[in-house]
């Protein structure tokens, strides 16, 4: 059994993420290492936001067997509920060094506004 000490934080979740919000949008920033840009699917619906894609798995040349295996492959979902809705014709994402980032401009309805008071 492995010790708690060594156990990457969120393992068993892929990709990884950060979620920030700055009160008009939320970013996003996901690690997809290994991953090319063309396999992935972003689609948003409502306060949904789902990423999809696959990750080639590279075998070990013919008659080579695995000494350690660490890295999976293989494709993956990953679903995420945020906290208000957002303008899906306005969502923007950008993928560099193994990092996908998602900006995610709140939907009108759910942007705070201040009321007057007459």
């Amino acid at each position: 059994m492995m010790s708690p000490a060594f156990r990457a934080e969120g393992a068993g979740v892929f990709p990884q993420i950060n979620l920030y919000d700055d009160g008009d949008s939320f970013l996003l920033r996901a690690e997809v290492a290994g991953i090319d840009k063309d396999s992935l699917e972003i689609t948003t619906r409502r306060d949904q936001l789902t990423i999809r894609g696959a990750k080639k798995v590279v075998s070990a040349e013919d008659g080579a067997s695995y000494h350690r295996r660490e890295r999976e492959g293989g494709q993956f979902r990953r679903t995420l509920t945020l906290p208000q809705p957002v303008d899906g014709d306005k969502v923007v994402a950008k993928y560099r060094d193994g990092v996908l980032e998602i900006l995610l401009p709140r939907a009108a309805e759910a942007k705070q506004r201040k009321i007057s008071v007459t």
